[in-house]
Formats: C-alpha cells, sequence, structure tokens
C-alpha cells in the first residue's frame, strides 16, 4: 500500500493562505494501493467536488533543530521553512 497526497481543487470557502493557492494547501495523505484508489476516498469525503491533485508521498526525516516565535506570534518547532527564515 502506498500513500498519496490529495488536494481538493475547489476553491475554498473562508479566508486562509489555501483559499485559492493549491500549493498552500497541506492537502491529505491516503493510503491506497493506486492512484485510482486514493481518487475513489477523496470523492467519498468529499461527494460534492470532482478534481482533486493526486501525487504519490515519500516520507522524508525532518531533524528538530529547535523552536522559533515568527513575528505574528506563531511558534514554529523544527527546521524553519525557508520562507519564513526570511520574513
Amino acid at each position: 500500500m502506498k500513500k498519496y497526497r490529495c488536494t481538493r481543487k475547489e476553491l475554498y470557502t473562508h479566508e486562509c493562505l489555501g483559499k485559492d493557492n493549491l500549493s498552500a494547501r497541506q492537502g491529505y495523505y491516503i493510503e491506497a494501493d493506486t492512484e485510482e484508489e486514493a481518487f475513489q476516498k477523496m470523492a467519498i469525503r468529499f461527494p460534492h467536488e470532482s478534481e482533486f491533485t493526486i501525487h504519490e508521498w515519500e516520507s522524508f526525516d525532518i531533524r528538530v533543530v529547535g523552536t522559533y516565535q515568527g513575528v505574528t506570534g506563531n511558534i514554529f518547532s523544527g527546521v524553519i521553512p525557508e520562507a519564513i527564515a526570511s520574513y
């Protein structure tokens, strides 16, 4: 069984970073044997939607190097993403 990262293509109705930006969405991690099976599981979860991105997910190890509080008050643990580090 493989793990797939699946993302809804429909625009979100609430204000958030991923409202109209698919790359900002965390997605859903679905265990399935094939992309088609992952799609079917998403279709069951979101019956009113018919388009999803489906990508095979390869996990990786993350090394925690510390905890940081950003200027907005958000606390980040682990390796600081490049976008935040340059913030």
